[in-house]
């Protein structure tokens, strides 16, 4: 896939500074990028490497001073990443429309127009598939699942009994919805196993990274609200709710039947005990771990998680302590020795 400097100018929305039919294989880091390939410059701190770089072409500021040919843009980072459109493979390459042979196929399934099904894919009993969706190779969807329209389902994802996936969903690969929330009844002698007979719900244009899991709903419904994005790693247990724009980093977990409000973020390793409650706009910083109520707007870090700010005194005083030791046995020593001279 190659283009002319040219049309990438005109993709992103920059002004050209170079000659229009030089052609672009690749993009790539400005480090590592070589002959035909377009890089990019964040600010003027990397100027040395835009210097030193082999790049073809790079994206820079509108004022920056650049010795081979660029595109001028008032973001780089932002036209970078529209140029990474522009290059990406398209979804309809990678998973043209049609059902696999080895595919399995449910009679009583509803499977939309332009749907793609892998190989050894299953759309079991009473599934809906949307128009346009994928179900790659090796993806499941259990009796009465159900997937929107525009949804890309990556290779061995589960989307389990009566469980409902929105549109333009991204699962990727390992992903399962609707696995049996962690319910058991202490009795003597055993753990007995308290069905698990609700549901999960995920919103429109959720992406959900590889090797995550979320729990169906001991009752009613597990819910995960549009635009959320979780990262690689990630458990969401059952009866929890995710509110709109919620950003969750890989390896965190939620406990269940807690309650995360909007456009909240939580770093990497955090984790949320159960039944509780996050306002809008949390952040958690990475390896926090909380419980209770947590009021919207602030930022959270530690473990118990407490104010930021507090956070970051309390680590300053812990690099001290070896200090703080040495000071307070040598004030004690002294206190002994004016007490026995005045004894």
């Amino acid at each position: 896939m190659s283009y002319d400097l040219k049309s990438i100018a005109e993709h992103v929305g920059g002004q050209l500074d170079g000659p229009p039919d030089l052609v672009i294989h690749a993009l790539c880091g400005i480090e590592a990028a070589g002959a035909g390939e377009l890089s990019f410059v964040a600010s003027k701190k990397y100027a040395a490497a835009a210097a030193d770089s082999s790049a073809a072409a790079l994206i820079v500021a509108t004022d920056f001073e650049c010795q081979v040919p660029c595109i001028r843009c008032q973001d780089p980072t932002a036209a970078f990443n529209r140029a990474l459109k522009l290059f990406a493979p398209r979804r309809e390459e990678l998973f043209p429309p049609g059902v696999h042979a080895d595919s399995s196929v449910d009679e009583s399934a509803s499977v939309g127009q332009d749907v793609h099904i892998g190989a050894s894919a299953v759309v079991g009993p009473g599934c809906i598939v949307g128009d346009r969706s994928v179900i790659a190779a090796g993806a499941v969807l259990a009796v009465g699942a159900r997937v929107g329209e525009d949804s890309l389902l990556y290779p061995n994802v589960s989307v389990l009994r009566g469980c409902i996936v929105g549109d333009r969903a991204i699962l990727h690969s390992g992903v399962v919805i609707g696995s049996d929330g962690f319910g058991f009844a202490r009795e003597p002698g055993a753990l007995h196993k308290i069905p698990q007979i609700g549901i999960v719900r995920i919103g429109n244009d959720v992406e959900i990274g590889a090797n995550s899991c979320i729990d169906r709903a001991t009752a009613g419904e597990t819910v995960i609200m549009d635009f959320v994005k979780i990262d690689n790693l990630v458990q969401v247990a059952h009866n929890c709710e995710i509110g709109d724009r919620t950003a969750i980093s890989a390896q965190s977990g939620i406990g269940g039947s807690t309650k995360v409000g909007r456009d909240v973020i939580m770093a990497g390793q955090v984790g949320l005990a159960d039944h509780m409650s996050v306002g809008d706009g949390v952040i958690f910083a990475a390896k926090s771990g909380s419980h209770g109520f947590v009021a919207p707007g602030r930022i959270m870090a530690g473990a118990p998680a407490r104010d930021h700010r507090e956070w970051v005194r309390m680590n300053g005083h812990l690099g001290r302590l070896d200090r703080y030791a040495r000071e307070i046995a040598d004030l004690k020593q002294r206190v002994e020795e004016l007490e026995n001279e005045s004894g």
